[in-house]
């Protein structure tokens, strides 16, 4: 595509830093057809199902009026899911090993390699996201120039350890700050073309919000299980005490009526703190989302957010119903909305000019996400 072409002309204030154009229609077929052939394969074609998605949701996304382009393939992600796998299984193999070797020497010994294997599978789960972004970075073309990364996955997990680690050392208090010293490493490692991402996070400006909402669901809690307690708990431990003072044995129908009744009461206070949960984190996460548009950079452009916690939790609860009434089927519905909520809401003051970038001479990996694929839950369709 030629680079040379005219810049547009910036808009007055904050726009749409990203537009999307697709529809749910047009990714039903794509759904269906990977989703059979994942099915048929066992599970083997769901590499070439992400890569698919990809291609598609790209090419309907725009940055000033030029679309994106994914350039990734599903081989390149099946052998990077098996490298990692043969890098999981030789670390299984090596604990196993040494664990034989000083179970001669002394038992007390066989807990070290177990430890240091699960350090290092959390080292590589959490740097992961990482190398995910690296991946994707250099496999996303715009006008030609591709994006990219520097830094070590490595160095990144054994930070990301250090800092989870810490968390709960402090009530986690420390997980806004946490939160954002990584976001804002990832960011910062990262470019399109020559032109560098930059970013800095205060910790100490979502901190309050934070504190808030951590106050909000231990409250939450405490009234849960207040009502649970006035409501069940206390019918069910009346009924145990007088069987208990009328020595009689709890026949088998109360005895399955009253485990029922507290399965029941425990489901629904469950179902109750997940529901106030969310709606407690929405007020949260939207605010640390406005915190990181408005303090990221890309080259000359500034970017800006427009999150709200209604229109969040609108988008998780309306994407919720979504899939459970239609028993996932319904999830090109879901995607479209989530594409369209954060192009709307992800907006950005000033232009990129393209005849002023070179290609990145970040080096792209050859394989793609191959730890993500194996190690983190969040893989999914896309």
């Amino acid at each position: 595509m030629d680079v040379n072409q005219t810049t547009p002309t910036p808009p007055a204030g904050p726009a749409p830093a990203l537009r999307y154009d697709g529809r749910a229609g047009e990714i039903y077929p794509i759904f269906l057809m990977n989703l059979l052939l994942t099915i048929v394969t066992l599970g083997i074609f769901r590499f070439w199902a992400i890569t698919r998605m990809r291609r598609y949701v790209w090419s309907r996304m725009s940055f000033q009026g030029q679309r994106l382009t994914y350039t990734g393939t599903g081989g390149e992600l099946f052998v990077g899911f098996l490298l990692a796998g043969l890098v999981l299984a030789a670390l299984f193999g090596a604990a196993i090993g040494a664990v034989y070797l000083l179970s001669q020497v002394d038992q007390d010994l066989v807990f070290i390699p177990m430890a240091l294997l699960y350090a290092a599978i959390l080292v590589l789960a959490l740097g992961a996201p990482f190398s995910a972004q690296r991946y994707r970075l250099s496999r996303t073309e715009w006008c030609g120039i591709r994006g990219g990364m520097r830094g070590s996955m490595i160095a990144y997990g054994l930070r990301a350890l250090l800092y989870w680690a810490l968390v709960p050392l402090t009530l986690f208090q420390l997980t806004p700050w946490a939160q954002l010293r990584l976001a804002e490493r990832r960011i910062n490692a990262s470019s399109f073309g020559t032109a560098p991402f930059r970013a800095q996070y205060s910790a100490s400006t979502v901190y309050g919000r934070f504190l808030l909402c951590w106050i909000g669901l231990i409250v939450l809690a405490a009234v849960i299980a207040g009502v649970m307690w006035a409501t069940a708990g206390s019918a069910i431990l009346d009924q145990l005490r007088t069987m208990q003072a009328t020595h009689d044995q709890p026949a088998d129908g109360p005895a399955v009526q009253m485990m029922v009744q507290m399965i029941v009461t425990v489901g629904i206070a469950y179902v109750i703190f997940i529901v106030g949960a969310i709606l407690i984190g929405a007020l949260y996460q939207a605010f640390v989302l406005r915190h990181m548009a408005d303090n990221t950079e890309l080259g000359s452009m500034q970017f800006s957010g427009r999150f709200t916690a209604g229109g969040l939790l609108g988008l998780l609860i309306g994407n919720l119903l979504i899939m459970m009434f239609t028993l996932g089927f319904g999830y090109p519905f879901a995607l479209s909305r989530s594409l369209r909520y954060v192009c709307n809401n992800f907006c950005a003051t000033g232009t990129l000019d393209p005849a002023t970038l070179r290609q990145t001479t970040d080096r792209a990996p050859r394989f793609g996400e191959g730890m993500f694929q194996q190690l983190d839950a969040s893989g999914g369709m896309l």
